[in-house]
């Protein structure tokens, strides 16, 4: 009995992991057993610490690089580490720069595909800043073939945000998106909600499952999905990249990981971060952390999780116990200049 992967695509700050955290809880309330793999550029762990805290779910990080890539040789390994502990489904979130084919490449030769089988690709986009990714990542083509392979390899697309954006924008994004995939399930949607059914359709508890089982009456909205069943991607037309043997996803994405000094228990307030978070303009992508907050804040939850993504930031409580820390992703960022920044803030 083969387990099923489900592969978790999108470029930086889209709304993976919100999505991911759903399916956890889904396949937790049907009785499943789910492991995770996740992938972080930076080489502090945030998105699997989320996980872990909010669901309880076993998951295998693999840090400091992109596994489509430089991590490849580490991704055997992780899965086996949970196979180890008969999952019922195994889902893998990519960093924002990984290419999902891949990925699916991988699971689906030997000896991976001995016990695993490739259940779904799911890519999600950030409706607010996707039309704009061709433009402001022009310089690093690598990137850019890698954000159209994230849309052709898809089985299924969601647009995320789209309560952000008018009408018209998501009519521009769905043409876009026809480029590169023609007939894969587009969902648009707000904080990644989707009718999660048919992704976990046919997935049972420790029972035996038949490809066809898995593939039939699975639907987002009354339509039936049918996944890809080889490493090519589905739908794409005659403007497709060319494939490009043992190429990096990315050439000038960067992550810089940044703690807060131990000394004095030093701390930063919501105004003075977000504002740092601003200086970089358009070369600082995504940031995201752990990190401890002064004055007033302090006394009431002295750490709280940011997230910066779009030019937008965001504030949850959070229960980290280590160092506070940030990572920083962006396009050519100068780590000297941003350490030299982050201790004046401390200064």
């Amino acid at each position: 009995m083969k387990i099923p992967v489900m592969i978790l695509s999108g470029f930086l700050g889209s709304g993976k992991t919100t999505l991911l955290l759903t399916l956890l809880k889904e396949s937790k309330a049907r009785g499943l057993n789910p492991g995770v793999v996740m992938n972080e550029l930076g080489k502090r762990d945030v998105d699997g610490y989320i996980l872990q805290e909010h669901t309880g779910t076993t998951v295998e990080k693999l840090l400091d690089g992109c596994v489509c890539c430089s991590r490849k040789e580490d991704l055997p390994r992780s899965l086996n580490a949970l196979m180890a502990r008969r999952p019922d489904i195994i889902f893998v979130e990519l960093t924002g720069v990984a290419d999902p084919e891949e990925i699916a490449k991988s699971l689906q030769a030997p000896p991976l595909s001995e016990r695993l089988m490739l259940h779904y690709t799911v890519t999600v986009l950030d409706a607010e800043n996707v039309l704009e990714y061709n433009s402001r990542f022009s310089a690093d083509k690598q990137l850019i073939r890698t954000l159209r392979k994230q849309l052709s390899g898809a089985d299924l697309l969601i647009v995320n945000k789209s309560d952000l954006v008018e009408p018209e924008t998501l009519w521009k994004i769905e043409k876009t998106v026809r480029k590169y995939n023609a007939d894969s399930e587009i969902v648009f949607t707000h904080y990644s909600e989707i009718n999660l059914a048919p992704l976990l359709a046919g997935i049972t508890p420790l029972a035996p499952r038949s490809a066809a089982a898995q593939r039939s009456s699975r639907s987002i909205h009354g339509v039936p999905l049918t996944r890809m069943n080889s490493g090519h991607s589905r739908g794409a037309t005659a403007v497709q990249e060319p494939e490009t043997k043992e190429e990096a996803s990315y050439s000038q994405v960067t992550a810089v990981t940044l703690t807060f000094p131990q000394a004095g228990g030093q701390s930063i307030s919501r105004g003075e971060l977000e504002a740092f978070f601003q200086e970089w303009g358009s070369s600082l992508v995504r940031a995201k952390g752990h990190v401890r907050l002064s004055g007033q804040e302090q006394e009431h939850q002295p750490v709280q999780l940011v997230q910066f993504a779009g030019n937008r930031v965001t504030w949850e409580t959070s229960r980290y116990p280590g160092l506070p820390y940030i990572v920083f992703i962006g396009l050519n960022l100068n780590e000297k200049r941003l350490a030299e920044g982050w201790n004046a803030l401390f200064a």
